[in-house]
């Protein structure tokens, strides 16, 4: 015994597959440099700054304020494992 694979009558055939909505843009071929390239060049002309030229906002904190941060940030994530640890073992 075969199965039916037909929809609704339809041979397989004449079905078209619409795929997704990305599939059905038009698209100019490019490089994934090209359009890096484009990109900044309308970043760029837009006012925007490029990427290189931001800087963060650990990067402009005092390197005492910075270094308490990161010291911070290490002690909190140590003490989270070290409670799962003791959370595990008990």
């Amino acid at each position: 015994m075969t199965a039916n694979n037909h929809r609704n009558g339809e041979p397989a055939s004449d079905r078209r597959d619409q795929g997704t909505v990305l599939d059905r843009m038009q698209m100019p071929p490019m490089s994934g440099d090209e359009a890096l390239r484009r990109f900044h060049k309308e970043r760029e002309a837009g006012g925007h700054k490029s990427q290189s030229d931001e800087t963060t906002e650990l990067a402009k904190l005092h390197p005492v304020m910075r270094f308490v941060a990161v010291a911070g940030t290490f002690i909190l994530i140590v003490a989270a494992l070290l409670g799962v640890l003791y959370l595990i073992g008990s």
